[in-house]
């Protein structure tokens, strides 16, 4: 890993303890967070999320999902590893999805590089759900996301049972029982294929999406993409979930990084 990377990674991961935090926080609202750790989408809305607690009485689960390349038309098949994009419309859209991303992760100080290949997140997001069960979740996450994002996915195999295994550890998880969580047909795949029926149960339609309960409303919404944060916020508040008055519903969709307060 070059020494920026490495800048960049610590930077961030600095914030580690704070997230550990937030997802061990108990609220009177639930928000549900489904995210693809192939997704920089994804990837950039993480710490924006996580602000929700710091400002609002809200518990924060976060779930897996895999999303498929086939099906968001981004390639024709996944076999060879490389993108095969089934149109010159199709391939126009992925360039820009990259390119969006890499502007928001500049704003953040996140690191980000185009990936040099297709990524397969399913073995990471049982990984993820281990790491869950500890409240590890955003820090393994994270750590993966960091050096895999950074480098297009050249520092970190994503694949790899034994580098997610040292990113594990990295983040202070107990490894006991979990070669056999792993394991295809196996507690971790039968979990991350629930969250996906349920996922789906919300109007999925892609990473990040969040599902909160509306009161306004009396119905359970699900939401795609991190621009609905503000009316997230704005529902909390009316709902009187403010930690303090000087939180304000309005948030940036070019959010900077989290206030040092």
């Amino acid at each position: 890993m070059d020494e920026n990377l490495k800048t960049a990674v610590a930077n961030i991961m600095c914030e580690s303890a704070g997230w550990q935090q937030a997802v061990s926080s108990k609220g009177d609202s639930l928000l549900i967070v489904y995210l693809d750790m192939k997704s920089p989408h994804a990837y950039i809305s993480v710490r924006p999320t996580l602000q929700m607690v710091k400002d609002y009485k809200v518990e924060i689960d976060f779930r897996p999902y895999t999303l498929s390349y086939i099906e968001m038309r981004v390639s024709t098949t996944t076999k060879d590893q490389k993108r095969r994009p089934p149109s010159a419309d199709g391939d126009r859209k992925a360039r820009m999805f990259y390119a969006a991303a890499r502007e928001y992760c500049k704003l953040q100080q996140l690191p980000l590089r185009s990936p040099y290949r297709l990524l397969d997140a399913e073995l990471a997001h049982r990984a993820f759900v281990f790491a869950k069960r500890q409240k590890l979740e955003i820090n393994f996450m994270m750590s993966v996301c960091l050096r895999g994002w950074g480098s297009g996915w050249r520092e970190f195999e994503l694949e790899s049972i034994t580098q997610l295994k040292e990113a594990l550890v990295d983040v202070g998880a107990n490894l006991t029982g979990f070669d056999a969580f792993m394991m295809d047909g196996g507690e971790g795949q039968q979990i991350v294929s629930a969250y996906k029926e349920d996922a789906h149960a919300t109007g999925f339609v892609g990473t990040p999406h969040y599902v909160f309960y509306d009161h306004q409303r009396d119905r359970t919404l699900g939401l795609f993409g991190r621009e609905h944060l503000a009316l997230i916020r704005s529902k909390l508040s009316e709902q009187g979930l403010a930690r303090n008055e000087d939180v304000k519903a309005e948030f940036s969709h070019a959010w900077r990084g989290p206030s040092k307060d």
